[in-house]
């Protein structure tokens, strides 16, 4: 089973005889981002991640939580093909390269353009999710899933009602709750996000 990102950056933090202050400094990140993310109560996004695997001197993919060596250097990193997949009709309809190890197989990610607002601004309209293919959920993080045969993206919360499918554009995007487990097919789990928006 996978581990949580909270939890592996307590972990680096400790193996590295690191205080959060250090981190802090190391990284030039606030201690309350910091606070929050050593707490689970947010995901560092895919830049910030980067910074602190370099201070941390770990390995990104692993610091998410996935079953990989810690240390960074395992294997070359090498630019490989996954595919854009149709987010309503799940077909491909395009290809993007992905930066992974050599023994990462690129046929467990895929990659789904975001077609409305609800998961902005992590997730605008244009905007690519590349998603790691999996069927189990772990609360408070944020997956592809089908509910009501359709696909969405969406933080998936546990509660004593059953779940709930928050968007992080809650404004305009209205959190559904005490939804049963068995209405919901994870797709995968949402690791990465490309802002094509932030170009236009």
């Amino acid at each position: 089973m996978e581990d949580t990102f909270a939890n592996r950056l307590k972990e680096i933090l400790s193996i590295r005889n690191m205080k959060q202050v250090d981190l802090c400094e190391k990284t030039k990140l606030s201690s309350g981002l910091i606070n929050k993310y050593l707490k689970g109560k947010a995901q560092a996004r895919a830049d910030k991640l980067t910074i602190l695997a370099t201070a941390l001197d770990t390995n990104e993919v692993w610091l998410m939580g996935y079953d990989v060596p810690m240390n960074k250097d395992f294997g070359s990193i090498k630019n490989k093909s996954i595919y854009v997949r149709d987010l309503e009709t799940n077909k491909p309809i395009d290809t993007i390269p992905l930066a992974l190890k050599d023994n990462e197989d690129e046929n467990n990610y895929f990659a789904v353009k975001a077609i409305d607002q609800s998961m902005a601004p992590l997730l605008d309209i244009g905007d690519i999710a590349i998603v790691y293919k999996q069927n189990e959920y772990v609360s408070d993080c944020i997956y592809l899933l089908k509910y009501q045969d359709v696909s969405i993206i969406r933080k998936i919360i546990d509660t004593p009602d059953g779940i709930e499918l928050q968007a992080l554009n809650v404004w305009n995007y209205p959190t559904q709750k005490n939804i049963n487990k068995n209405e919901i097919i994870i797709l995968g789990k949402v690791i990465k996000a490309q802002n094509e928006s932030a170009f236009k």
